[in-house]
């Protein structure tokens, strides 16, 4: 069985508009690092859904390097990508860590050379998979927009919970009820944490929540997990 850390979101600490933003996620960062079971891992960032922004990998690797980790880029955006190096470059790192940004453009991309399928190996071989919005997106069968990710949770997921509309809802709800799946939502700064199938829940914020939401017997039923 695998290692997962699926985060919902939070600030890292880059500069926007000229203001440094917070460093919201630190707890569940250390738990990525510290499920690797190694003082000084390699992680490998995979950032295709920011089109592999230089500035976001460089946060990146700054929070991690203090971490203790190794830390390199994969870039899968160039002309000549060999798939092969690509996969060894993927299975020789203790740590994956899929940026946020563009779901639909990074799913797309991932199928298209099929690192979806490598990804879902490296799960498989006991790799610690990790990442934040797109990047937990990713690891569920679908998302509340209905873009199909790897599948590793049998389930649908929502990031940013508590800043998504009544509409936003409204349609997470309809894809549970389409699908007949359970709805995994998280907050910013809460992650889920599955380890050998056992689920857990960590927040670098005790005000945020993840949530559970059914649909039984012609009833709606969210549970704070």
């Amino acid at each position: 069985m695998g290692k997962l850390v699926c985060i919902g979101g939070g600030e890292v600490p880059r500069m926007k508009d000229g203001v440094r933003l917070p460093y919201e996620t630190r707890e569940i960062d250390e738990e990525i690092v510290r499920l690797s079971n190694k003082k000084n891992p390699n992680l490998l960032f995979i950032g295709t859904a920011s089109s592999h922004s230089e500035e976001y990998f460089s946060v990146i690797k700054k929070i991690f390097e203090d971490l203790g980790c190794t830390v390199s880029n994969l870039d899968l955006l160039g002309k000549d990508i060999d798939i092969e190096t690509v996969k060894e470059d993927i299975f020789r790192t203790d740590i994956i860590y899929v940026g946020g940004g563009n779901t639909k453009f990074m799913l797309e991309k991932w199928r298209e050379l099929g690192v979806d399928k490598i990804l879902q190996q490296a799960y498989e071989k006991g790799i610690v998979c990790s990442g934040l919005s797109a990047g937990s997106y990713c690891w569920f069968r679908y998302n509340y927009d209905l873009l199909e990710g790897i599948g590793v949770i049998n389930a649908i997921n929502c990031v940013h919970y508590e800043q998504k509309g009544k509409a936003a809802r409204e349609k997470f709800y309809q894809v549970i009820q389409q699908k007949q799946l359970d709805g995994i939502a998280l907050d910013n700064c809460v992650a889920l944490e599955i380890v050998d199938g056992q689920c857990k829940i960590i927040k670098s914020n005790k005000d945020k929540n993840a949530y559970r939401i059914t649909y039984q017997d012609g009833k709606w039923i969210e549970e704070i997990l």
